[in-house]
């Protein structure tokens, strides 16, 4: 026997055609409008509607190069620092900002101990920072980062250590005379800089860190030590270069070996006193003193004293 089942009307083309469904159609439409619209103004803004990373890499930005550090002083005043460096490869990029140069305060092992110094300078000014004013007996480090115009920040690079140091241009002392009344010794009080011209006797033996005179017919700076055991024990070099390119330098200096050194005028020398305090010292001028039998040589000259000991880094 065959059961028949009652005939099923199709109800969905009554369902589409009417006015309710209609209208929600149009509804959603818009909605949809509406949604399209808003994603595409979200875009344009610069947010990123991308999901896929690989596609929009992190930004980066090429480090500045070459950082070097000029440390002056004023003769008898303060102590500064120039710190300057070689543009980025991105620097003429149109999204380049600049540099950030901070300089802080470091131990003897170049950790940082406070911000001294923090300043952004433009692509458009010199790549330098001057420090005005910087502490003899103070240690700094200066690092330089390249940024762009979205403020992302390059890897640093960073300078040398460095302090204040003393200048003055008034350093004399003469060749070595058995009788009258030729200085031929000089030394340095670190606390103060001061250079001051002596006699060459043991009442001052113990303020001596450079002794002058004649080896054969050689105007010659010895380690007062080498002439007079009870003296003073000083180590002596000879800067690379001449004149103020050498007084300048400040990378790249040997440790002084030497007890004795011929004087020559525009020679640059780097002397290592006992107390281990670095001098540098410029021969600006040889001159004769005196007539006859009494003439002796006279040695003017500028220099530097970094009153920190160990340290090397010495520029006017």
């Amino acid at each position: 026997m065959l059961t028949t089942f009652p005939k099923v009307l199709p109800v969905w083309p009554a369902l589409t055609n009417s006015p309710k469904f209609r209208q929600l159609k149009k509804d959603y439409r818009k909605l949809l409008v509406l949604l399209i619209l808003f994603t595409l103004s979200f875009c344009s803004i610069g947010s990123n509607c991308s999901t896929n990373t690989e596609d929009n890499p992190p930004v980066s930005v090429a480090p500045a190069t070459n950082i070097t550090v000029v440390v002056n002083a004023v003769a008898g005043g303060n102590s500064s620092a120039i710190v300057s460096w070689d543009k980025s490869a991105d620097d003429s990029n149109a999204d380049f900002n600049g540099y950030v140069a901070i300089t802080y305060i470091v131990n003897s092992a170049g950790e940082s101990q406070s911000r001294f110094d923090s300043v952004l300078v433009l692509k458009t000014e010199s790549r330098k920072r001057t420090l005005t004013t910087i502490n003899r007996g103070t240690r700094y480090k200066t690092y330089v980062y390249a940024t762009n115009n979205n403020g992302v920040l390059s890897s640093p690079i960073s300078s040398v250590i460095y302090a204040g140091v003393y200048y003055n241009d008034d350093g004399i002392i003469d060749e070595f005379k058995e009788t009258g009344s030729a200085k031929s010794g000089f030394g340095w009080d670190p606390s103060s800089g001061v250079g001051t011209q002596y006699l060459f006797d043991s009442t001052h033996f113990v303020n001596i860190d450079l002794h002058l005179r004649m080896d054969g017919t050689v105007l010659t700076f010895y380690s007062p030590k080498v002439k007079d055991s009870r003296a003073r024990d000083t180590k002596i070099s000879q800067v690379p270069g001449t004149k103020q390119a050498a007084f300048d330098l400040v990378e790249g200096l040997v440790e002084q070996n030497l007890s004795g050194i011929a004087a020559v005028k525009d020679n640059v020398y780097l002397l290592k006193t006992q107390d281990s305090i670095y001098v540098k010292l410029w021969v600006k001028n040889i001159k004769t003193t005196g007539f006859g039998t009494d003439a002796y040589q006279t040695v003017e000259f500028d220099y530097k004293v970094q009153p920190i000991v160990n340290l090397r880094v010495l520029k006017r």
